[in-house]
């Protein structure tokens, strides 16, 4: 086969640039990963085992491309990209994909792990309808992900058919026609992001086939200027994200943290202050959004949704300006912070699918379509502490750029740990982990606009929006002990859960020399005492999804 397309070598060649240290090749790592030695040796030996596996797969003689992707630690701006909240994330290890085309339109993927992931194909055009373009791709994700249910042949490989089913989806004309006919290929991927661990490891996967397949069919699409597209793409697989961590994918760079927002995308940078680093901590609990998990995940960006219905109802006045829950804000609608309390409190703490159909009657069509993402929750819909979660979130998570650039390290970790608090499900009292209470009842709320208004400092201070934590509740009670085992140690600024929750891993910002300390005393408190491998490391931030162009 020649080669046909920018980036293409064989196999055998492209091994032999990546044992040459000498090569571009290594020349491009020093723009990936900056000047950490050992991040760029693992790299280059992942990638070549990558290649190795394709070489016995399919040949070593194929032409291929290389497409490296990545993982991301989100710091403050949790559950909240959806609904127009920034995000402050770096990016983190590796997904490798070694690609070839194919002459017709079936998909092969493989995994250098095999015995994890075994392979999966599926031919592209058998998998969207015939002869008719898709109108509502979130309708149709929907049915399709209806039809999958209880279907165990197809796992990983339905974040390869969200990428190319999407890609084809928008290259697809009225007629049902597609222009371009998207050409099949063979993949092998190869990953170190750590699997339901809240480190983005599907939308690594998403991003390098949807990479894959502009750079192999010549497609004119910058990543960039999609970015919400690549969200709604991931939408095949059951979820109602956002398109955060796409974004931190595809605009990563060594030593930044991200502050990204959406609607519309931009994109700033900052630096951890020098003497402190990022703690990883994997709770080894999977958060399996296949599984049960995605009811949860659902159901609380359903009470988003049905809060901002229910405060555009309530408050005409500010209907104009609450386009998103990030707009429930003192300086978007001109209002004090008191009356952000005052919004929220005319939410209801807890309500039905059928109170809601009630209490948005005008909005039935809307309010139904959302009910199909998810089982109603038995104890219902947490309206209100959610929205406040979100709303506090949104505040917090547009703090920290000011914060880093001030060196405002105490605030800093302030805000993760506050965010955190809205995800709890336990805490420590007396030594005693209990329960914990994130509703917010009339008398709560009140004693807060009481606060706000008091003229005392201290009262003032603690009553602001952005030290509420709200009540999303995603949390599990290893998460919980991880935080307080390492917000107990000295040197640490901050720690929270990282990704969607129910289960993976937390963050801990800790001084450079007390980060050993923090390492240690949770394997003493969490690892040890349950017999579990010790997953615990210092991360470095890294750089984002590209092709391997030398």
């Amino acid at each position: 086969m020649a080669v046909k397309y920018p980036g293409l070598r064989s196999v055998s060649d492209w091994i032999k640039l990546i044992k040459d240290t000498n090569t571009a090749f290594h020349k491009k790592l020093d723009q990936i990963y900056g000047d950490n030695v050992s991040i760029k040796s693992r790299a280059a030996q992942m990638c070549l085992e990558t290649l190795e596996a394709f070489g016995r797969a399919y040949g070593r003689n194929r032409n291929v491309i290389i497409v490296r992707s990545t993982g991301r630690v989100n710091l403050v701006g949790t559950h909240i990209d959806h609904r127009g909240g920034s995000v402050n994330p770096i990016c983190i290890k590796d997904m490798w994909l070694v690609a070839e085309p194919r002459d017709d339109d079936i998909v092969l993927a493989k995994d250098v792990e095999s015995g994890e992931f075994a392979g999966e194909q599926f031919c592209i055009s058998k998998c969207l309808p015939v002869g008719v373009k898709i109108r509502d791709w979130d309708t149709w994700c929907y049915e399709e992900f209806e039809k999958r249910k209880g279907d165990a042949s197809v796992t990983w490989s339905n974040y390869v058919r969200a990428a190319v089913l999407y890609l084809q989806h928008l290259n697809t004309r009225d007629d049902g026609s597609f222009a371009p006919a998207i050409k099949g290929m063979n993949m092998m991927f190869y990953g170190d992001i750590p699997r339901a661990a809240g480190l983005a490891s599907s939308s690594a996967l998403v991003m390098a086939a949807v990479q894959a397949v502009i750079r192999l069919n010549n497609l004119p699409i910058e990543l960039a200027d999609m970015i919400e597209h690549w969200g709604f793409a991931e939408w095949y697989v059951g979820t109602r994200g956002g398109c955060s961590d796409h974004a931190a994918i595809i605009y990563g760079r060594p030593d930044n943290i991200l502050h990204i927002t959406a609607f519309p995308a931009t994109v700033d940078r900052t630096t951890l202050p020098e003497g402190y680093c990022v703690v990883l901590v994997n709770s080894l609990i999977e958060a399996k959004k296949q599984a049960g998990a995605r009811d949860i995940f659902n159901s609380r960006v359903a009470a988003y949704v049905f809060g901002l219905m229910m405060i555009r109802k309530n408050f005409p006045q500010y209907a104009d300006k609450l386009q998103r829950l990030r707009d429930v804000n003192p300086q978007r609608l001109g209002v004090d912070e008191a009356e952000i309390y005052r919004i929220v409190k005319s939410l209801p703490e807890s309500v039905s699918q059928a109170e809601i159909l009630q209490l948005l009657s005008e909005s039935e069509r809307k309010v139904r379509r959302v009910f199909r993402s998810h089982s109603e929750p038995e104890q219902g819909y947490k309206v209100r502490q959610v929205c406040l979660y979100g709303i506090t979130e949104c505040i917090r998570a547009e703090m920290v750029p000011d914060c880093l650039r001030k060196g405002d390290i105490k605030t800093f970790g302030q805000l993760i740990s506050f965010s955190h608090d809205g995800d709890r499900v336990t805490k420590l009292v007396d030594g005693e982990r209990v329960p914990t209470d994130n509703s917010y009842p009339d008398e709560r709320i009140d004693a807060l606009i009481s606060d706000l208004q008091s003229g005392d400092s201290k009262r003032m201070s603690s009553a602001r929006l952005w030290r509420q934590g709200g009540g999303y509740n995603v949390s599990v009670p290893e998460l919980d002990m991880l935080v307080d085992i390492a917000l107990a140690t000295p040197g640490v600024i901050g720690a929270g859960l990282v990704g969607a929750g129910m289960g993976g891993g937390i963050v801990v910002v800790v001084k450079d020399e007390q980060s050993q300390e923090v390492i240690e005393n949770i394997a003493e408190y969490y690892y040890r005492p349950r017999n579990l491998e010790v997953a615990v490391e210092v991360v470095t931030a890294v750089g984002g999804l590209c092709t391997i162009d030398v």
